[in-house]
């Protein structure tokens, strides 16, 4: 099994269900072809560096993800075709950074 930070871009004008709804579908994917979302962490609205795709900002959700290395290609052609995802990003790595993740934690 290979582990990979995940992060999704959702469009900013998804209602709280719909966002719950596109996660929800993305972890049972993810599961279907033999992978286990290990962490989660959810890092709300932000506002994008650039406007993309008519967005100013955009849902920002963070997963940690063990599954087979064929698999990644399957889960990126799906979110390809996803209009509410405007950006994703995997990134394959040895080991998992330690969570909560640094954008998850309040400003001090």
């Amino acid at each position: 099994m290979s582990l990979y930070e995940h992060v999704l871009i959702f469009k900013q004008d998804l209602s709280t269900s719909q966002l719950e709804n596109e996660i929800s579908i993305h972890k049972e994917l993810i599961k279907e072809l033999g992978g286990e979302v290990v962490y989660e962490e959810s890092w709300g609205l932000r506002n994008l560096a650039y406007i993309i795709k008519d967005n100013k900002k955009a849902f920002y959700q963070f997963m940690n993800i063990s599954m087979p290395g064929d698999a990644n290609k399957k889960i990126e052609a799906k979110l390809n075709l996803n209009q509410n995802v405007i950006r994703h990003l995997s990134i394959k790595v040895k080991e998992f950074d330690v969570t909560p993740t640094q954008l998850s934690k309040e400003p001090e």
